[in-house]
C-alpha cells in the first residue's frame, strides 16, 4: 500500500503469492490484472527478482523455473557434476531434449557464476574419461601421452583437435569452458 495501491490490490497481490504464484520477471507483475500500465511503469527501476544460479542452484531451485519439471531439473544437476560447473549457459543443451526453445525461455532467469577451472592438464586418466567433451578411455589416455610428450606451451585444446585427439565439435566445446592454465 505504501506503493500507491488500494488496501484490496495489495490483498490480491499478497493472495496471489500466499497461493503459490510467483513474480519470475517484471513482466509478470505487469500482467496482474491489478497493476495499472501506470504503476507498472514508475515501479519498473525498483523490481529486481533475483535470478537463478546455474552453477550454485539445487534441484528444487531449477524446478520452480518456468518449462522446467522434476525431469529436467535432476539432469540440470547431474550433468553440471559430469562438467565440474557449467561454463556457460549454452552448455545446457546438451541434456537430452534440452533444446533451444526451451533455453530462450529461461535464459533471462538465469546467471552464472564461473565454476573452477577444469584440470584438463593435471587430471588423471580416469578422471579425464568422465568428462562429457571427453568421453572414451582412448581420448584420455591420448590427453595424458600429449601431456607427457609436448612441450607445455603446446598443451591447447586446438592442439589436442589438430591432433586428432578429440573430434572438432567436442574441442570446439571444450575450448568454450573455464580452464586452468597448463
Amino acid at each position: 500500500m505504501r506503493l500507491g495501491f488500494s488496501e484490496k490490490q495489495a490483498q490480491a497481490i499478497d493472495s496471489y503469492r500466499q497461493k503459490g504464484g510467483r513474480f519470475r520477471r517484471p513482466s509478470d507483475f505487469a500482467r496482474s490484472y491489478v497493476v495499472a500500465d501506470s504503476v507498472f511503469a514508475r515501479l519498473e527501476p525498483y523490481i529486481v527478482i533475483p535470478k537463478t544460479d546455474i552453477n550454485r542452484a539445487d534441484s528444487a531451485a531449477f524446478d520452480a523455473l518456468p518449462g522446467i519439471g522434476p525431469y529436467f531439473a535432476a539432469r540440470m544437476v547431474e550433468y553440471r557434476g559430469r562438467l565440474g560447473g557449467y561454463s556457460y549457459k549454452e552448455q545446457l543443451l546438451d541434456i537430452y531434449r534440452f533444446d533451444q526453445e526451451r533455453l530462450d525461455g529461461q535464459s533471462d532467469l538465469l546467471t552464472i557464476t564461473p565454476p573452477r577451472p577444469f584440470r584438463l592438464w593435471s587430471m588423471s586418466e580416469d578422471s579425464l574419461r568422465l568428462h562429457p567433451y571427453i568421453r572414451t578411455r582412448q581420448a584420455a589416455h591420448s590427453i595424458a601421452l600429449y601431456r607427457s610428450t609436448m612441450p607445455r606451451d603446446q598443451w591447447t585444446v586446438q592442439a589436442l583437435a589438430s591432433a586428432g585427439i578429440l573430434p572438432p565439435e567436442d574441442a570446439a566445446r571444450l575450448a568454450r569452458c573455464v580452464i586452468e592454465e597448463p
